[in-house]
């Protein structure tokens, strides 16, 4: 099944350059451009939107079904990782080490009472296989965060994306029995 995964536009936290996880961030005035742009770029034939419940992933979701006008479905299993303490602070305060773990995606790693990456990786999944089976057949578009994102890449594609752009689309495709 192919899922459309959008990453939120930017957002007051990401502008500062500060870890957000899921701490509440609005979108900036850029940020709710580039969903608008976004939203203009998107074919019509989606079915349904799934969007993470954090305020960043609703406004961006909100934008883009002013196009859609589609039922959508806020599901917490879609927040951005859980970084603990370290949500707030900027890169900078928290040192390269802990940027590489989080981009290469290390999942023995918990930050400071965060969440494992296992820990992510279970309930996206969880989501990808009951959106399998009650949206089969449907076109499906997801509004998440850039880590979610990047761990998708990683582990379906071997890929490591250091950086995923604000209100990007990217479009994977899950084996059947996922």
């Amino acid at each position: 099944m192919k899922i459309y995964f959008v990453r939120h536009g930017q957002t007051e936290h990401n502008k500062a350059g500060k870890v957000t996880g899921h701490i509440e961030s609005v979108l900036t005035p850029e940020g709710i451009a580039q969903a608008q742009k976004t939203a203009t770029e998107l074919p019509p034939d989606f079915s349904i939107i799934y969007s993470s419940d954090l305020i960043r992933c609703k406004q961006t979701a909100e934008i883009l079904n002013q196009k859609l006008q589609l039922p959508v479905i806020f599901d917490p299993r879609l927040r951005e990782r859980n970084f603990g303490s370290l949500e707030g602070k900027s890169w900078s305060e928290i040192g390269e080490d802990i940027r590489e773990v989080d981009k290469n995606q290390q999942y023995d790693y918990r930050p400071f009472g965060g969440e494992y990456v296992e820990d992510v990786k279970k309930r996206i999944f969880d989501f990808i296989r009951e959106i399998s089976r009650t949206e089969k057949g449907k076109k499906v578009l997801v509004v998440t965060s850039a880590g979610v994102i990047r761990l998708l890449h990683n582990i379906l594609n071997g890929e490591v994306h250091e950086h995923v752009h604000n209100a990007a689309v990217h479009e994977f495709d899950f084996p059947e029995k996922f």
